[in-house]
């Protein structure tokens, strides 16, 4: 995966956070197609073969923002003022979530396998030996592949002793764990939505910045504008993405026009209640093993690519659900907004008509930005009563849901526990056996990100940084034999 801190993510925050200052004020039609000149100056020393093609790129990027599905609705002929026009008349459709850009994609060459100059030739020769379609030869006392007869099968680089054996993969279609990532004809990056899971490890991945995501931000700021009361739904993850308390990030939340804010950790305390119930009952009934249900790229996974899982999942809504129901109770006119780590939960918010919006941390990060908001300076706002579901704070970290889930669980059974911390194509593989051969736990804890929702496609900061700015907390082990396959 892409280290979080690079070129990219820092010049899409600034075009957000530029984009946003004009929305603010008042000015956004009128100097939006200004901002890639501003953006990219005529000074500006390109990192591709010009500042016109750098143009084009913030072009695009502003176009992802305003929501615009790129594939589909590209017209270069088009100035963005109008686009941002159609936005402000009427919200574009939410799915897909993700779009391709096939202007900014390098047309990568397939992934291969390459001896480097380390190789020396040795006499042992592991990587001849192991290799199952005799590919590698030798010559000039080095080991060459036939990329004709290389099945990419990594054996070579396993046993190489010098590491000599250098694999380069196409980032994207690598991340993608039900491959759903491909080229075209042309040979630029396509997505198959039939396939598409929306985790958006494929965006994290791509060095060129040529798969987005189609952003939710401008209905979101339409609403704080119009005054309406919109209720900020603050995912269990967002401790940590900035430097602050949390109860300082809520005041920054209701300085940025947020009318309230709620913690989903509190809709967690109920999804953890629920899964408890549920997974007493199937333990007591000897139904196998059930799986939670709070992560929507797993859930995605299933619905398309493993639906012999589909009985085995927890009937209950996700915490953004609960939280949505409860924030509607307080308040039936509310607007509800979800804010947390994911782009998969776009695609559950489509499906419940408690949910009016949804971004990422990043996405607020560019709001405060553009709102002058340092988390920091806030007066720590109060948080209410936390004590029942403070430790649903947790749901943010690999196992997390299934220690609280644990500690509400209140039969005398013993309880195995089976952590999915990631899911990549292997595990992506493990899990289609499950369907001949069960896995042999209780209850099974599925995060698609690995290290959970703090290392998701939307956050801030990388999961190492948030864990020091949450504290230094770590989720709570699982009681009773947790153990984990990866």
């Amino acid at each position: 995966m892409l280290e979080l801190n690079n070129q990219y993510t820092l010049m899409k925050r600034q075009v957000h956070a530029e984009v946003l200052k004009e929305f603010f004020a008042g000015t956004l039609k009128e100097n939006v197609d200004k901002l890639p000149i501003r953006i990219i100056p005529k000074q500006r020393v390109p990192n591709r073969c010009c500042i016109y093609k750098e143009r084009a790129m913030v072009r695009y990027r502003i176009m992802a923002l305003l929501g615009i599905n790129i594939e589909t609705e590209d017209d270069e002929l088009k100035n963005l003022s109008e686009y941002v026009q159609e936005v402000m008349e009427a919200d574009k459709p939410a799915a897909p979530i993700l779009t391709t850009i096939s202007t900014a994609c390098s047309s990568c060459p397939p992934d291969r396998y390459l001896i480097s100059d380390a190789c020396r030739g040795c006499f042992a020769r592991p990587c001849l030996a192991n290799c199952p379609k005799d590919c590698i030869t030798f010559s000039g006392g080095q080991a060459h592949i036939d990329e004709s007869r290389c099945i990419r099968c990594g054996k070579c680089k396993e046993v190489c002793p010098f590491h000599a054996v250098v694999h380069i993969p196409v980032p994207c279609e690598e991340a993608c764990p039900v491959n759903a990532v491909k080229k075209n004809a042309e040979g630029y990056v396509e997505i198959d939505y039939k396939l598409c899971i929306s985790c958006g490890r494929c965006a994290m991945s791509c060095p060129f910045g040529a798969i987005v995501e189609r952003s939710s931000l401008i209905p979101v700021v339409k609403m704080l504008e119009r005054s309406e009361h919109v209720t900020a739904l603050i995912a269990p993850a967002i401790e940590g993405q900035f430097p602050g308390t949390l109860a300082q990030i809520k005041a920054a939340l209701l300085s940025a026009g947020f009318s309230s804010v709620m913690e989903v950790s509190e809709g967690a305390e109920t999804t953890s209640l629920h899964e408890a119930a549920e997974l007493a009952q199937r333990k007591g009934k000897g139904e196998g093993f059930m799986t939670t249900s709070c992560c929507p790229a797993y859930m995605e996974l299933v619905d398309k690519h493993l639906p012999f899982l589909k009985e085995r999942r927890s009937c209950a809504l996700s915490p953004m659900g609960y939280a949505a129901l409860k924030a509607k109770e307080a308040n039936p006119q509310t607007r509800n907004v979800f804010i947390g780590p994911c782009l998969a939960k776009k695609v559950e918010a489509v499906r419940l008509d408690t949910i009016d919006g949804v971004i990422t941390f990043s996405e607020l990060a560019s709001l405060f930005i553009a709102k002058n908001i340092d988390v920091r300076e806030m007066e720590g706002a109060d948080l209410g009563d936390t004590a029942s579901f403070e430790d649903c704070r947790q749901f943010a970290l690999s196992g997390g849901v299934a220690s609280c889930v644990l500690s509400r669980f209140e039969s005398n059974h013993e309880v195995q526990v089976l952590p999915i911390n990631g899911v990549d194509k292997k595990m992506f593989r493990t899990m289609k056996i499950w369907e001949k051969r069960p896995a042999e736990a209780d209850l099974v804890e599925v995060m698609c990100c690995e290290g959970g929702c703090i290392n998701g496609p939307g956050v801030v900061v990388k999961p190492s940084v948030a864990m020091k700015l949450r504290g230094g907390n770590k989720a709570a082990t699982p009681v009773k034999a947790m153990r984990s396959i990866l």
